[in-house]
């Protein structure tokens, strides 16, 4: 009961309200405005007075003529945004069959990027931490020989993020949560500076009392303890006061995109990532939650299957800064970055490049790094390719590079959940099934359960571990991260689960097919996805 009355009054009930409301306005707006017009001013001039008529024939022509000019203004800024005609099109067709709905659509929905406020803070950030990593720019000249063909890969991370590639660094890869979480937790009782936790969903429970309670222990003891959560991400799974109830023991804690009852297209850009960093000893960064069921203390959906890395070294410097930007975008500051970007590390006997990075809104970067970073490894891989993702409903451009990989002759070997956590969005990612099988993919379904991971591995050299869903979420509107990794030696460790996994999946015949009336739902998902 106690749940149903968080999610009765959280922040999604509310918006699925407004957004009803919001409906209904723009069918008045598209098939009865001008009928509510022309009576209006029939009314007026029923008299036969002709100037009343005159005015009213005035009056309505203007208002017309405004709401031409405005469509006009948003058909012609769409034409000339610099993305994708993916996402365009849709935008262009509906605006040509329906152009005040479409043009009040877009306006809502339209701008996938950061409001200005935001942009602002942003750049502030990145001036702030930038000095920092020009050391490490210089050297990727030094680093060309040992990244081979990975160079361009890491490259146009550093050249996206401002972000520096690191060397010498000890990786652990965590494949389930039983191995994570009590990792996390011995961690965050040894901390003795600061601890940063950033996550898309905290949930009541074992997990959350256990890491709370250390929390507010360490916030006694003196320690700078900031924490930054998804607010539609958490709405329903933990209580609305709580940034109040931990401020009482000296914790900063913020709700990242807090809910405000104005539908705008910022309540896409949700804030999808998941970090821990404990003093410079120490960082977490993946695909796991801060919730019961990713260390399978509770069953929903089966089996939990997700990953995570721990960062010991100098590359915990990126993951700093990327909590950091989020953090001053919620206080609307910009933080003392000297004070945690300059500190000296221990070197690892690691032989392996790592490079953790943050991505954003259009708005953060320009560009949309995770799903270049995804087409950069696929085009990498020459001999075998794994790849994990919950959810599949991808650019085309990423569906595509998916698919000339195996054209190519890469074995590509694509691992989807048994047991979905939404079944719609899983239905329209079987219906890439035969497109992508025609052209060699190997698709296998993880039989345990949910399969949560977003890993992928090339040629058991080159891998990405973070919280990038192979979906137009992910890809165009959320804060994500993760970890570029090659030739460490965890690549023995992250080939074996993808090894397990294939042993305990099931492999999607040639001849699946779906039926007619899921292939039609899929194709209207398909249709809306870009515009939202």
């Amino acid at each position: 009961m106690k749940k149903f009355f968080r999610n009765l009054f959280s922040g999604y009930f509310f918006i699925i309200i407004f957004l009803l409301i919001e409906l209904a306005l723009i069918i008045f707006f598209e098939f009865f405005f001008e009928t509510v017009l022309e009576l209006t001013f029939s009314a007026l001039s029923v008299d036969g007075n002709a100037t009343a008529q005159w005015i009213a024939t005035g009056v309505y022509m203007g208002i017309r003529l405004i709401a031409f000019i405005i469509a006009l203004i948003i058909f012609f800024k769409i034409i000339n945004r610099h993305e994708d005609p993916e996402f365009k099109i849709p935008w262009i067709v509906g605006m040509l069959l329906l152009p005040v709905f479409f043009s009040i659509l877009f306006l809502i929905f339209g701008n996938h990027g950061l409001k200005k406020s935001d942009k602002i803070v942003v750049d502030a950030t990145r001036n702030a931490y930038n000095a920092h990593f020009k050391l490490s720019k210089l050297k990727e000249e030094e680093y060309e020989d040992e990244l081979g063909r990975a160079i361009g890969t890491f490259r146009y991370i550093s050249n996206t993020t401002e972000l520096g590639i690191h060397k010498h660094n000890r990786v652990t890869y965590y494949k389930t949560g039983e191995e994570f979480f009590p990792d996390m937790m011995e961690g965050l009782k040894k901390a003795k500076e600061f601890i940063f936790i950033e996550f898309f969903i905290i949930t009541d429970g074992k997990l959350w009392n256990e890491t709370k309670e250390i929390l507010i222990q360490k916030a006694q003891e003196g320690v700078d303890v900031r924490i930054i959560y998804d607010d539609m991400g958490c709405s329903g799974t933990i209580s609305a006061r709580t940034p109040r109830k931990l401020a009482k023991y000296g914790i900063k804690c913020y709700k990242f995109h807090p809910f405000r009852p104005i539908l705008s297209g910022v309540y896409n850009n949700r804030d999808h990532r998941k970090i821990v960093i404990i003093d410079h000893q120490m960082a977490f960064t993946g695909g796991m939650n801060l919730a019961d069921e990713y260390g399978n203390i509770i069953k929903r959906f089966g089996y939990w299957k997700d990953t995570m890395v721990k960062i010991e070294g100098s590359a915990m410097n990126n993951l700093i800064a990327t909590f950091l930007q989020n953090y001053d975008l919620c206080a609307q500051s910009v933080s003392d970055y000297n004070k945690y970007l300059g500190y000296h590390y221990t070197k690892y006997d690691d032989e392996g490049f790592v490079m953790p990075f943050g991505d954003g809104p259009g708005g953060i970067d320009d560009a949309l790094i995770g799903e270049q970073n995804y087409i950069n490894i696929l085009n990498y891989a020459k001999r075998k390719i794994y790849i994990s993702t919950p959810y599949l409903v991808p650019t085309y451009s990423l569906l595509d590079a998916m698919r000339n990989a195996a054209l190519r002759g890469v074995e590509v070997n694509l691992i989807l959940p048994g047991v979905p956590d939404k079944k719609s969005v899983y239905a329209v990612a079987k219906s890439y099934f035969t497109w992508l099988m025609k052209s060699g993919i190997n698709i296998y379904i993880y039989t345990p359960g949910f399969n949560h991971m977003k890993t992928v591995l090339a040629d058991d050299e080159l891998a990405f571990v973070g919280t990038i869903n192979f979906d137009f979420r992910s890809l165009v509107h959320h804060f994500e991260c993760g970890t570029l990794l090659y030739k460490n030696h965890c690549m023995r460790d992250i080939r074996k689960d993808f090894d397990e996994m294939i042993a305990q999946s099931k492999k999607v015949p040639s001849n699946y097919k779906l039926k007619l009336g899921t292939r039609w739902f899929c194709s209207l998902v398909k249709l809306i996805t870009p515009l939202l």
